[in-house]
């Protein structure tokens, strides 16, 4: 058994924009479906075979004036007799699409290995013909899309390149988010049926977490007596935050906090100074971050100030308590 993942956006108006679909010999993560919304697929006479809910969610927040999007996921098991599928809002069809015989043919790509990863060339495939188009909307291409999959040992799977029209990708393996062991796939797409094959076996080594000053800026410049509020983070090499227990803070090189990531700067001296976020990795080497910012002199009314709380021979301090 194979199954189809449809996947789309749909706007308020119910206009469906589809993109490219796979197909797999698993259904992946079964989750609970819009009730509002079916999948279904139809054989050659248009009846219904297969009807699932599909997950039709509401994409991030936007602006108030944006139309509203929403995602449309779907997995549905593929029929044999199975000829066209149709995106539905109880009655309404909103989308249509033949579904081909067969999924794409496609050949095992050729791979050139470099010192950041490798390179994929394939030749292009052409998609298997559709007996039974019932689209008179918006018409799915006929082109073939690629996209470059890493499936790690671990299970889990990445894609590191999406619908391409290209017949060559470069995979540059020093910006991998899981350290370990995989094998590179490529995946070739009619737009709803697919197939994929192996390309090549990587194995990607760990990194060190990076450190970022959120702010104050590089070379930010500081009003003299103004207090500079200090933010961090660190992340790993998925770009996950990490907690702040091993990391340090230090002005010119004195530290002032430790384990974590927001301080304040007070009482800074005129000139410029070296803030250094630090990780202590423990068995690996120590990260670090740097910048420098510029502290601003003192100006005139605040020099004459100073010259009158410290100057004890002025006429109008004494030197003599309660005098």
């Amino acid at each position: 058994m194979t199954y189809l993942h449809i996947r789309g956006t749909l706007t308020e108006n119910m206009v469906y924009r589809p993109r490219p679909g796979r197909e797999t010999n698993m259904p992946g993560r079964r989750s609970e479906g819009d009730s509002n919304y079916q999948l279904v697929l139809l054989d050659s006479q248009a009846r219904v075979l297969v009807s699932v809910a599909p997950q039709v969610n509401r994409r991030g927040c936007g602006c108030p004036n944006d139309p509203l999007r929403y995602s449309v996921r779907g997995v549905i098991a593929l029929h044999p007799d199975a000829a066209a599928y149709e995106f539905r809002r109880g009655e309404i069809r909103l989308y249509g699409a033949a579904i081909p015989s067969a999924p794409p043919s496609l050949g095992a790509p050729r791979c050139h290995t470099n010192s950041t990863g490798l390179t994929l060339r394939w030749d292009h495939c052409r998609p298997a013909e559709r007996a039974h188009d019932t689209t008179p909307d918006p018409a799915p291409s006929n082109g073939i899309t690629y996209s470059v999959v890493v499936v790690m040992e671990s299970g889990r799977r990445i894609t590191l390149a999406r619908d391409m029209t290209e017949s060559a990708h470069t995979l540059d393996l020093s910006v991998m988010p899981v350290p370990g062991k995989g094998t590179v796939f490529l995946v070739a797409s009619d737009g709803v049926r697919s197939s994929e094959v192996e390309a090549e076996r990587i194995d990607v080594p760990s990194r060190p977490p990076t450190l970022h000053i959120l702010a104050p800026t590089d070379g930010t410049r500081v009003a003299f007596g103004e207090t500079v509020s200090v933010l961090g983070c660190v992340l790993d090499m998925s770009g996950q935050p990490i907690a702040a227990e091993n990391v340090s803070w230090f002005l010119d090189g004195e530290r002032i906090a430790s384990s974590t990531l927001i301080t304040v700067l007070d009482g800074l001296a005129p000139g410029t100074h070296r803030l250094t976020l630090s990780l202590d990795g423990g068995r690996t080497d120590r990260v670090e971050q740097s910048l420098s910012l510029e502290v601003e002199e003192p100006d005139a009314d605040y020099r004459a100030w100073a010259a009158l709380m410290t100057d004890t021979r002025h006429p109008g301090l004494s030197s003599t308590p309660g005098e």
